[in-house]
């Protein structure tokens, strides 16, 4: 089993998020159904879309107590994969302690209760994340389990943050601690060059420094925690 991480989230995320995520990509495979097809059949249609959807996203119902009521194909290759103890049709321990803790902070105690926090899981290059989804009938949850790749920081990375592509390799050598003359001489242009592509750059993300721009141009890219950014500006 690969190394990995397990990580709760440092934000407090709306749990709304996760059910807009379902709803969405349920409302695009339903939009291709024909609206002239006949009613029965239609129907046939929207049940065979749903079961499509649902396969391809690692989703679990379970009760309070951790039982797993259904689970999807894809729900059991990403348990298999990112938990060692992973038994079929079952929840992992560590995942169905994470559960009881979530779901206990969902319960009101005279108060208003606690938002998830989702689960995240990083092993190689990629990151799991779990997140409860509550206010199912009969004391039963919906679990999303949801793979992604790992942000990296490349020139192509910063350039989806808004900079331009000479901008971005400018902000790429800022990372690597090269000096204005050091990223000029890399890049085949004077320093002044280099200085006005900096000034846009911290135009754009907001700042006044190099490292400053460095530390939110990693932030945005969700390679680093907002705190630290916060602090560096």
């Amino acid at each position: 089993m690969p190394k990995q991480r397990i990580l709760l989230s440092c934000d407090r995320q709306n749990p709304s998020k996760c059910d807009r995520c379902i709803l969405n990509l349920v409302r695009q495979q339903l939009r291709q159904i024909d609206e002239n097809t006949p009613t029965f059949n239609q129907e046939q249609q929207i049940l065979t879309r749903l079961k499509q959807v649902f396969d391809l996203l690692g989703v679990l119902i379970v009760t309070s107590e951790g039982e797993v009521k259904f689970m999807t194909q894809r729900g059991k290759q990403l348990l298999s994969q990112y938990f060692s103890n992973y038994v079929s049709n079952s929840l992992p321990e560590s995942l169905q302690n994470w559960l009881k803790h979530q779901i206990s902070l969902l319960i009101p105690r005279g108060k208003v209760p606690s938002p998830c926090l989702p689960l995240h899981i990083e092993q190689a290059e990629k990151r799991l994340s779990v997140y409860l989804i509550a206010n199912l009938i009969r004391e039963q949850y919906l679990v999303l389990l949801e793979e992604q790749k790992m942000p990296s920081f490349s020139i192509a990375s910063l350039e989806l943050l808004g900079l331009t592509k000479r901008e971005a390799e400018v902000l790429f050598w800022v990372a690597k601690d090269k000096s204005n003359s050091g990223i000029a001489q890399v890049l085949g242009c004077c320093k002044g060059t280099v200085r006005k592509h900096l000034e846009h750059i911290y135009e754009k993300l907001g700042v006044q420094t190099r490292t400053a721009a460095l530390m939110v141009a990693l932030e945005k890219l969700g390679l680093l925690k907002g705190e630290f950014v916060a602090m560096s500006s």
